[in-house]
């Protein structure tokens, strides 16, 4: 919902386009200022959380797991589909929820509209072989579910954000040690946790899991120039965006929003990005 009116519009216009300063007075390829806590809640295998606007709003990210041990029938089913089950599962709640209610299509479509962003540019990008516990058996594997939970309205303005989260929250996952042997009766391998069989501290009892987690940048192009982390008035005065995917200085994927975009600034993402610092 916009929240502002024609002559602010206006106003914002005029900066960027007459004069190319932003409203908040940040650097095209600047990121807005945010703080980062780690290791804010027990019981799971990572928390975080990211406080932005001057400290007015945060995120809360969690992510908990189970084992998942896929039997003969499951993995059939999935070799038939021709697909993969998703081994990380995002989900994405806000005060837009509490205030105007899960079911109206404003928050569903935003809602999905981000997740979906993130899955295509972020997660599906994942190498998930770490998450398999035994690589003689690849069908027992950490089923990780990732929430995040947004103090604020949720809109695309927080995207850039959002990712940032995604990522230090996969960086810091630990997982229970687990024990695997072969059973000698039937040959085949089972598996305990090891904390069930002896008294450990809490760093012997929990080993981390390595990620490879591509970076996202997002941009709104006005007037042919590029702007790091789009606030609400860049986005109301431009439907046009880029997301961008990248690991280790390597685009993955573009996906451009809104009327069609200049070649010239898809040549020019890989150089730009090298010199962006988050």
């Amino acid at each position: 919902m916009n929240q502002y009116s024609e002559n602010e519009i206006a106003f914002f216009k005029q900066l960027l386009l007459d004069f190319e300063v932003r409203v908040d007075g940040r650097d095209k390829m600047e990121i807005r200022k945010y703080d980062i806590e780690n290791n804010i809640i027990n019981n799971c295998f990572s928390s975080l959380k990211i406080v932005y606007n001057n400290s007015k709003n945060e995120m809360i990210f969690t992510i908990k797991g189970e084992l998942v041990k896929e039997n003969k029938e499951e993995e059939q089913q999935q070799e038939n589909n021709n697909e993969n089950e998703p081994k990380i599962i995002l989900n994405i709640d806000s005060m837009s929820m509490t205030n105007r209610g899960s079911n109206s299509e404003e928050y569903k479509n935003i809602k999905n509209k981000i997740e979906s962003l993130i899955n295509k540019l972020m997660i599906s990008k994942i190498p998930i072989n770490s998450l398999i516990i035994n690589k003689n058996d690849p069908k027992l594997y950490w089923k990780l579910y990732l929430d995040i939970f947004i103090f604020d309205d949720l809109r695309l303005s927080l995207f850039q954000l959002i990712s940032i989260g995604i990522k230090n929250t996969l960086l810091n996952v630990k997982v229970p040690k687990i024990i695997i042997f072969k059973n000698e009766i039937d040959d085949k391998f089972e598996y305990d946790l090891r904390k069930n069989y002896e008294d450990l501290t809490m760093e012997d009892s929990e080993e981390k899991i390595k990620f490879e987690v591509p970076n996202i940048y997002v941009f709104s192009i006005i007037n042919n120039n590029l702007y790091l982390d789009p606030c609400d008035e860049e986005l109301i005065i431009t439907q046009n965006g880029l997301y961008v995917s990248e690991y280790n200085k390597k685009v993955f994927n573009i996906e451009s929003i809104g009327d069609s975009v200049d070649p010239i600034l898809y040549s020019q993402i890989t150089d730009i990005i090298q010199n962006i610092n988050c």
